[in-house]
């Protein structure tokens, strides 16, 4: 990866447009150190927990917990605090809902709902995992947004629906339809992974970026030629998601050995 791609910091490498979260994530492991007090983060993704693990190893006497709603989830609020701190499920603040629809008529599908929560104005930040069994979805959420969030959201696509709070204890068991894999790739560039898992071409997977069909880390690029690196995830319109678990190392021909988790749309 160039130099010019990345920033460099005592625990690791990360983009310079990562650089804002780096900045709030070490404020609070500096409050956390500084106050003996727990502090709580937003939802983070995969990404960002991975440059959290990385900046807390800095610092001896602090630990993160993670939490976002059930085992296995992808989205997590974190908790750092110092050693003596054992925190409970009600200390992350988040709330579950379940989305009440009319299932013999409609068929709500992922994209819908998270249209619906960032359209009716909640931040990305705010909520968690959004969870099916194949029928039934439930999502997490601040808990400080319940009254928000039941007033405001209550259309989904073209359907009108009904969120009901809901205790942990009824938690769905998620539908997982992903797959993990091992790929072979001449560079760690966007066009190039997309191309290699979806079986495109190079030139194919370039257009989906330049026209905006491509996220990462669930923020727009158009920007073929950057690079992934361990913890992002790829969402790419119309075909699925790419979750870039690890980096391995590189092949006797001299490419990338990547593990990657995928979901076909």
């Amino acid at each position: 990866m160039a130099d010019k791609e990345k920033i460099s910091l005592d625990s690791g490498f990360f983009r310079p447009e990562e650089k804002p979260f780096v900045d709030r994530i070490s404020d609070l492991l500096l409050k956390s150190q500084t106050m003996y007090t727990p502090q709580l983060t937003d939802f983070l993704n995969l990404r960002e927990q991975l440059i959290l693990n990385n900046l807390i190893n800095k610092y001896d006497d602090l630990f993160v917990h993670y939490f976002g709603g059930y085992e296995g989830a992808e989205r997590v609020r974190g908790i750092i605090a110092p050693d003596y701190f054992v925190p409970k499920d009600s200390d992350y603040k988040v709330s579950m809902y379940e989305i009440r629809y009319p299932e013999k008529f409609a068929n709500l599908h992922h994209g819908q709902i998270l249209g619906s929560l960032t359209g009716s104005g909640v931040d990305r930040d705010h909520f968690g995992d959004i969870i099916t069994d194949g029928e039934r979805w439930q999502f997490f959420v601040f808990d400080q947004m319940d009254d928000f969030i039941e007033e405001q959201v209550t259309k989904m696509g073209p359907y009108k629906i009904h969120l009901i709070q809901k205790n942990f204890a009824d938690l769905l068991l998620p539908k997982d339809d992903s797959v993990d894999e091992d790929i072979r790739v001449q560079s760690l560039r966007i066009d190039t992974v997309i191309a290699t898992v979806y079986d495109l071409s190079r030139q194919v997977a370039k257009s989906l970026v330049e026209h905006g069909k491509v996220q990462l880390n669930w923020t727009g690029t158009r920007n073929a030629s950057d690079f992934i690196t361990m913890g992002d995830t790829l969402s790419v319109r119309g075909y699925g998601r790419i979750r870039i678990n690890d980096i391995m190392g590189k092949s006797r021909n001299d490419k990338y050995i990547l593990f990657v988790n995928v979901i076909n749309k």
